[in-house]
């Protein structure tokens, strides 16, 4: 055997003690060299290797039962506060000095705020004959349809010119031989219904429609008339804008179709007929000039 296979075999050798190599490839690499196979078996039997030892036992020692711990007391559980509520949203404060502004191009004509008045009033001046309905002649605010618009009718808090008539009152103030039209000033009233600095009517005072109605007379020639009348008593009534926080305001559904705003306007202020603003809107709206 040749200086190279015998350090090719060595080779070989080392690989087999490592491990690198496995008995099988180790005779037919050998073989491959011209080794005989019986050679290769010798060489790869006696650089197998030891088998390790059996693993020694480590002695176990006796178990033992490990001593009762003391008992211990419970943790005692941290007070625990309830739950803050969430305040409640501060409620709208009354505002003086205010009016309705009626958007036509908003409104749909559907009856909310009207449904919203008539409810109020009505359990408020006759529970018992309202308790099961709601009547819209107690309404103060008064939808009206025409041929495509709606007009909302409403007292305007009209004002006379000093200078020429004579007084600063509303007209329907001036008229009222028994003085029932009057503004309700500001800490006087019923909260949510009257006060502010807007009109009521006294009821103890008015005459009503059958002997008097003087209040509807001039209102509905001249300004399509605010002023209403109970279908039980048959007394005036008129818008008291709730004492500053009006209940149709708060029922319509659509977004700015009717709002309660400051008043701008130092000069007489005025109410236009329904018949003449529904004309007057569908010009503006349209921009066709027809009688409605």
């Amino acid at each position: 055997m040749d200086q190279a296979r015998e350090g090719k075999l060595s080779e070989l050798r080392q690989q087999l003690e490592r491990g690198g190599l496995s008995r099988r490839e180790f005779l037919r690499m050998a073989t491959a060299l011209g080794v005989s196979l019986a050679a290769a078996e010798a060489l790869a039997g006696c650089q197998q290797a030891t088998p390790p030892p059996p693993p020694t036992a480590v002695p176990v020692a006796a178990a033992t039962n490990p001593p009762a711990a003391a008992p211990t007391a419970a943790p005692t559980a941290a007070p625990t506060k309830a739950p803050t509520a969430a305040p409640a949203p501060a409620a709208a404060q009354p505002k003086a000095g205010y009016t309705l502004l009626f958007d036509p191009y908003r409104c749909t004509g559907c009856l909310q705020c009207a449904t919203a008045c008539a409810e109020k009033w009505g359990t408020k001046l006759f529970p018992d004959q309202t308790k099961d309905t709601v009547n819209l002649e107690f309404s103060r605010i008064r939808p009206m349809r025409f041929q495509y618009v709606d007009v909302v009718n409403s007292c305007r808090y009209c004002t006379l010119v000093e200078w020429a008539e004579g007084s600063k009152d509303a007209p329907c103030m001036a008229v009222c031989p028994q003085k029932a039209i009057k503004y309700v000033p500001k800490g006087e009233g019923e909260p949510g219904f009257t006060g502010n600095g807007y009109m009521t009517v006294d009821r103890s005072l008015c005459l009503g429609i059958d002997a008097c109605g003087r209040c509807l007379e001039v209102c509905e020639q001249q300004f399509g008339s605010g002023i209403s009348y109970d279908p039980i008593e048959r007394k005036a009534q008129i818008c008291t804008m709730c004492g500053g926080d009006p209940a149709c305001v708060k029922a319509c559904p659509e977004d700015g179709a009717l709002q309660f705003v400051p008043l701008a306007t130092n000069g007489r202020v005025h109410a236009h007929v329904p018949d003449a603003y529904a004309e007057l809107l569908y010009r503006k709206m349209f921009n066709v000039r027809r009688e409605l």
